[in-house]
């Protein structure tokens, strides 16, 4: 899915944090998060698109996708859950899709693939927001690999002659394609991404990630409305698509990166790694927080401000309950980084700057 236009939705930290009186700075929400685990000794994976290895039956499944726009929008009407592995060259992603027409006209390498029923996979190792990977994939395994420098709000541009070399994929339907006649029951997605091609321009995150890194991830599901016309399928007319995410966007956009679920890598045994929470997320959602400020500020004023007492804040970043209070450096009204230290010693400075770009210091 390329871009969509945002809906009139205010950000999750913003609208649940308001008020920072009583807040526990350790409970701040967080997106979706998954351990994956090692293949453990010589386990290997078959790409066959089939997720019946013994590598995927011994770990859980995600949560079910929701509407990309959350919880609070209806229950799609097909469930979509993912399963992922690695080793020391692939992240590996089994997925699976509840459908009952399943239909796919794209057969080229790199076109634009959710003109179909697709799924699709969005990596942002470093946390950067800039130098993100897509890939999307129809029944009929077409795949589209591309990178973007930064997101297309931000004048982003998407490379597709990036190429994810070595990269494994299959596709197995239960059940015919392209016939209307006949119902499916499901398609399942199985592929293996390189993971020296996830990292490419990232300027922190390694392949292959050591036990505890942590990525930025998320995968989407873009279903449309179909009917049978003449034994074939056609998208019904007036209605859009459908966008089903793991974790939400609250808005109809996947290009909005700071928004992207969490994978926590471990070499433990399967099932007896938890989740370890980022210390220094209380720094990052300050940052995310101050950068909508200042772009809700310049959309008004049409320049940005060094005021954090003029910006629409959450209070809990305003008075740094849970990090210090932001510090922001204008340059010529049209730029701005602003910088969060953390309340505890030993973690890492965070910036952020009018392009969206993320990063830590030490």
């Amino acid at each position: 899915m390329k871009l969509f236009a945002c809906i009139c939705v205010v950000f999750l930290l913003q609208s649940i944090l308001s008020c920072g009186q009583g807040l526990n700075c350790d409970s701040l929400p967080m997106p979706k998060s998954y351990v994956v685990y090692f293949l453990q000794n010589g386990e290997k994976i078959n790409i066959d698109g089939k997720l019946d290895d013994n590598a995927w039956q011994e770990v859980s499944r995600s949560h079910r996708f929701i509407d990309i726009q959350g919880e609070a929008l209806p229950k799609p009407r097909f469930d979509t859950w993912v399963k992922m592995r690695w080793d020391s060259k692939y992240l590996y992603i089994g997925a699976y899709l509840q459908e009952t027409d399943v239909f796919a006209n794209q057969t080229k390498h790199d076109s634009v693939v959710f003109k179909d029923n697709d799924f699709e996979v969005f990596t942002d190792p470093d946390g950067s927001t800039h130098w993100y990977k897509e890939f999307e994939i129809n029944a009929v395994n077409t795949t589209w690999d591309l990178m973007l420098n930064k997101p297309y709000l931000n004048g982003g541009f998407a490379n597709s002659s990036f190429e994810m070399s070595g990269l494994q994929s299959a596709i197995y339907v239960n059940g015919p394609i392209n016939d209307p006649l006949h119902k499916d029951k499901y398609w399942t997605v199985e592929l293996a991404l390189p993971l020296q091609s996830l990292v490419t321009n990232d300027s922190v995150a390694r392949a292959p990630p050591k036990h505890g890194d942590q990525w930025r991830i998320n995968f989407s599901r873009v279903e449309w409305h179909v009917r049978n016309v003449d034994g074939h399928y056609e998208k019904v007319p007036g209605l859009p698509e459908d966008n089903w995410v793991w974790s939400p966007q609250y808005a109809i956009n996947m290009h909005l990166p700071e928004r992207w679920g969490m994978i926590q890598f471990s070499a433990d045994a399967v099932n007896q790694t938890k989740f370890k929470r980022d210390p220094n997320w209380p720094v990052y959602t300050s940052l995310v927080a101050v950068y909508n400020a200042e772009k809700e500020f310049f959309s008004v004023e049409g320049y940005f401000t060094e005021d954090i007492n003029g910006l629409n804040l959450p209070d809990y970043v305003r008075s740094g309950i849970c990090a210090q209070p932001p510090n922001i450096t204008v340059i010529q009204n049209y730029r701005f980084t602003a910088t969060v230290q953390p309340l505890t010693k030993g973690l890492k400075t965070g910036h952020v700057q009018d392009d969206r770009l993320i990063w830590f210091t030490s």
